[in-house]
């Protein structure tokens, strides 16, 4: 199975020894969009990326010294936002992370889809922006090529990305495919709802889950737990895994791995 991930908007570069490094294989798209980014000013990026001045120089900054030639160094390990603190990739051994890199798939807006040891450098889009190509939004930019390369061996997808980089694959998917949403919930004033911090927390749990125990099949996600969360059955279906937070269960939950002790 492949599982999508977010990426971050904080990305620290981290290179580790003896990770071999591989290419982002959507290169071509990602020169496309940097040659317009870098002909953007840094007031005309805090516009375009609705951030504030300094990020905006910041982002400037990383345009102009981008090129496709430097090798970057390892998205899994680059990408510093809540989901991989959780993930902690960095505590993977390298056969972990051979395994991760046959199965994550961090989605990103600027390169594309993206493998865990795919050399990326810091940047900063996402698709939400107000960037057009050709009067094009980046999800018409980017078409369907995330989906063709997702189901390209007819894999099941497992969806740990937010609503906004999941959008970049459902509207292409076709009678047959296997996409499983993963929804993290809690009860807050007697009603389940979804906390962001702590669904992000969860998906990034999850995919170390996965990873540590080399799950190859969704079925096997029902089996993990953390924190409280625990798989409800009477929730689910096929395509829709909901994890419920369980009062009072979280001194049964390991925090590294999601495994029971």
């Amino acid at each position: 199975m492949k599982v999508i991930l977010s990426p971050a908007k904080n990305i620290v570069p981290h290179p580790m020894p003896g990770l071999p490094l591989t290419r982002p294989r959507f290169l071509a798209q990602t020169k496309t969009l940097c040659a317009q980014l870098k002909n953007s000013s840094p007031w005309q990026l805090e516009s375009l990326l609705s951030v504030n001045p300094e990020l905006a120089l910041r982002a400037y900054q990383d345009f102009q010294q981008f090129s496709p030639e430097l090798p970057g160094t390892a998205a899994l390990l680059s990408y510093h936002g809540l989901q991989y603190q959780q993930l902690d990739a960095g505590s993977l051994s390298l056969e972990e992370l051979a395994f991760a890199q046959e199965c994550l798939r961090p989605l990103s807006a600027f390169y594309g889809v993206l493998r865990p040891c795919d050399g990326i450098l810091p940047h900063r889009l996402e698709f939400f922006s107000r960037l057009r190509l050709d009067g094009k939004t980046l999800y018409q930019f980017w078409g369907d090529l995330f989906y063709q390369d997702l189901f390209s061996h007819g894999e099941p997808v497992v969806n740990l990305a937010s609503a906004e980089y999941a959008k970049a694959v459902f509207p292409h998917l076709r009678p047959g495919d296997r996409f499983i949403c993963c929804d993290f919930l809690v009860f807050r004033k007697g009603k389940r709802c979804t906390v962001a911090t702590w669904a992000k927390m969860a998906r990034g749990q999850m995919a170390r889950w996965i990873v540590k125990n080399q799950a190859e099949q969704p079925e096997q996600l029902k089996e993990f737990c953390w924190q409280g969360f625990t798989f409800v059955p009477s929730l689910s279906s096929d395509t829709h895994y909901v994890f419920l937070l369980v009062p009072d269960s979280s001194a049964e939950i390991g925090v590294n791995d999601g495994k029971r002790k």
